[in-house]
């Protein structure tokens, strides 16, 4: 370790002198004195964050780059309502604790105009994008259906790019070197260049990073030290044109691959990991789109779409059902291709309107096959398997939407929205091998479709120019679907779409002359139908069913401050209180051989907390030729359980814990550096727990990744 932190301290060294002997530039502002962002997330054109009755956080390029913020993880600590769950590059967004076992995601997340949800299966999860060169991250809270349909139940999250910049040339390099305790080395390497084409009307801009984060996870069984070592890489390319004075075409083309060496769950003592074979994890996403818009003045018609492919390769280990060590292997391919053609207005008077049409094909191609593993914890060569199968699915989704808004008064509106869907999904397989005894072949073809609509109803109000209120109900959906065929015992064929009703009321107050921004709300959210996962008589294979009631109720409230009394100070604090339960039994839970830990009315949803909290302190001070600054992180995240049933055998609590992380900085001209702390205090606690529900295995837990101590350098030119 020793060795590691003069390395550090060797590269501060090195870099203090560049940054030093740089010309002494105009220190760069912010973008406003009381820190107003702009968004998109009404697909209105830009608007101040402040001026949208919605539920909805901003967190802009600045902060994210001061609070070190490079993965879903991090980003989750800064914005209340909103967690992360999963292994390295392959997580589950979560909002207001909607949480299911099963079925598609429940947080819509979208790459400026491209939809990234449901191309995940039963173990892959959302895809941990790069967090360079990235405008703003926008996180819209409740149901977002009739603007975002399908899988924004809970919630939409919206990475927003740096666009090309058509009037000059930039550029930019950056780096980060850490060392974590217990583990090993982490380096980042990212880079930026734009470059006007044709002056004003054509410009490109091209952004590539790079991560490798050692591991802190040993594999004694194998000998294998720090063996989750994390590799992501990619970029993209974004060429915009000008092609009249009204009339824009952006073309990007995105690339991100994702390589995890092994899982990085660990015993609930040690950061040990006892499993006898590798479990590795990749991920590679391809992604190009087209987006033209043109304003006839009265209003916008953008036309948007995309293709993209994922492959997965994900594995897991089964060493405890079958004799030996053997693990299940399943690569996978998704293809999509995604539309929208919409038109929001720009009338002269109180009505506006957007309307459009959404139209979606996804196909995916994936196996599942189990083999046994070699004194290495590779698969053995030629393979020996115990289980092999393929599938396909297939599915199409078509959507219709309207929101209207009408200025009662200049300060009274009133909006009402509509989403019009269908979905098809056809699902066909094939069985090579099988323990179980099934006979090999064709499984039946599966079908399954769902149709229905979705609304949005809110009233807004100005109570001042600074004070704004609204009062929401708005609804979300997920795509329903087919089992997969063959399984042993009865089982439903196919499972519906699930619903969310949310009841909302909040405000979005400017104080102090905007000295302080303090915005809260109070939501009542109804979810119905929900996808359930159960298994199959043989607790190896896994279907969906509808089944039961819920309810989450909560309490949101964040804010910054920018004191004029403390030149260069700003705080950030966000905070969220919140109960997520049962309203129905589980109809597994009833009956005389009812399960009573499949969930009963009042049980708390599996994997949710009740609070959880933030604050940011930051001071920017001059520093001879430079300007300095230090900030302080600290984040609280509430306790949660692994099953409804506190009673039930395999139930575990985990979470309530505090982090802290630390920052200090300098900056002159187009330059700058930072040294950080993460995990200040080497807090060690579950964010996640695995049961093992066999004699003898332990359980295996995620936890909060252990102190890191780091430098970043960054030059803009």
């Amino acid at each position: 370790m020793t060795t590691k932190l003069h390395r550090i301290m060797r590269l501060g060294a090195a870099l203090a002198p560049l940054a030093i002997c740089q010309p002494a530039l105009a220190q760069a502002e912010a973008a406003s004195d009381d820190g107003t962002i702009v968004v998109t997330a009404t697909k209105r054109g830009t608007a101040a964050l402040q001026d949208i009755p919605y539920n909805i956080s901003a967190v802009g390029e600045e902060l994210l780059e001061k609070t070190g913020v490079t993965s879903l993880e991090d980003l989750a600590r800064l914005v209340p309502g909103i967690t992360s769950q999963g292994g390295p590059g392959n997580q589950t967004v979560v909002i207001r604790g909607l949480a299911s076992d099963a079925g598609a995601a429940q947080v819509g997340i979208y790459v400026d105009e491209i939809p990234l949800s449901g191309i995940g299966g039963t173990n892959v999860r959302q895809s941990d994008l790069g967090l360079y060169d990235i405008e703003r991250i926008e996180v819209l809270r409740g149901p977002q259906g009739t603007l975002y349909g399908a899988g924004s139940q809970g919630g939409t999250l919206r990475y927003i790019t740096n666009k090309p910049d058509l009037d000059d040339y930039a550029a930019s390099v950056g780096t980060r070197f850490g060392v974590t305790k217990g583990g090993g080395e982490r380096i980042d390497l990212d880079a930026m260049v734009n470059v006007a084409l044709v002056p004003e009307a054509v410009g490109l801009r091209a952004v590539g990073y790079y991560r490798r984060a050692d591991g802190f996870v040993d594999l004694p069984t194998l000998g294998l030290g720090e063996a989750d070592v994390e590799r992501n890489y990619g970029g993209r390319l974004l060429l915009q044109a000008k092609l009249s004075a009204d009339t824009t075409l952006l073309g990007s083309f995105y690339y991100q691959r994702t390589e995890v060496e092994n899982s990085n769950e660990v015993i609930e003592t040690a950061n040990i990991n006892p499993a006898t074979v590798r479990s590795p994890f990749s991920d590679e996403l391809r992604i190009f789109n087209l987006t033209l818009e043109h304003d006839f003045g009265f209003g916008t018609l953008t036309a948007t779409g995309s293709k993209y492919t994922r492959e997965t390769f994900y594995t897991f280990d089964v060493s405890q059902f079958v004799p030996g060590s053997g693990r299940v292997n399943q690569p996978a391919e998704t293809d999509a291709t995604t539309a929208e053609l919409r038109f929001a207005s720009n009338f002269q008077g109180p009505f506006q309107t957007i309307v459009g049409v959404f139209y979606e094909k996804r196909d995916r191609i994936s196996s599942s096959y189990g083999g046994f593993t070699g004194s290495d914890g590779k698969p053995i060569e030629p393979a020996a398997l115990f289980f092999d199968t393929e599938s396909e699915q297939y599915v199409r989704n078509k959507a219709a939407f309207a929101n209207v808004t009408f200025d009662v008064t200049d300060r009274l509106q009133i909006e009402g929205g509509i989403r019009l869907f269908k979905s098809r999904r056809r699902d066909e397989g094939r069985l090579f091998l099988d323990p179980f005894g099934r006979p090999p072949g064709e499984d039946p073809t599966q079908r399954a479709r769902s149709s229905g609509n979705v609304k949005r109803v809110q009233v807004s109000y100005d109570f001042t120019d600074d004070i704004l209120g609204y009062a929401t109900f708005s609804e979300g959906f997920r795509e329903g679907g087919p089992n997969a065929p063959a399984l042993l015992g009865n089982y439903p064929l196919s499972f519906g779409p699930d619903f969310v009703k949310n009841f909302e009321a909040g405000l979005k107050t400017q104080l102090f002359d905007k000295q302080l921004t303090l915005n809260g709300s109070a939501y009542y959210m109804k979810w119905d139908d929900i996808q359930v996962s159960q298994t199959d008589p043989t607790g190896a294979f896994a279907y969906t069913i509808n089944a039961g009631k819920a309810r989450l109720i909560g309490f949101e409230l964040e804010g910054n401050m920018r004191p004029r009394a403390l030149p260069g100070f700003h705080a950030n604090f966000s905070a969220r209180l919140s109960g997520q339960e049962l309203t129905e039994d589980n109809p597994l839970a009833v009956g005389p051989a009812g399960d009573p830990n499949a969930g009963r009315k009042g049980d708390r949803i599996p994997g949710t907390s009740a609070f959880s909290a933030n604050l940011g302190v930051q001071q920017s001070f001059p520093l001879g030729e430079l300007s300095g600054y230090v900030r302080g992180d600290i984040s609280y995240t509430g306790k949660a359980r692994t099953t409804f049933n506190p009673a039930d055998p395999i139930a575990r609590s985990y979470g309530d814990y505090t982090l802290v992380n630390l920052r200090a900085g300098v900056e002159q001209g187009g330059w700058s550096a930072a040294l950080y702390v993460q995990n200040l205090f080497d807090v060690r606690k579950p964010t996640g727990w695995t049961v093992q529900n066999v004699a003898g295995l332990p359980d295996l837990i995620r936890i909060t990744l252990p102190r890191q101590i780091g430098i970043t350098a960054r030059y803009q030119f």
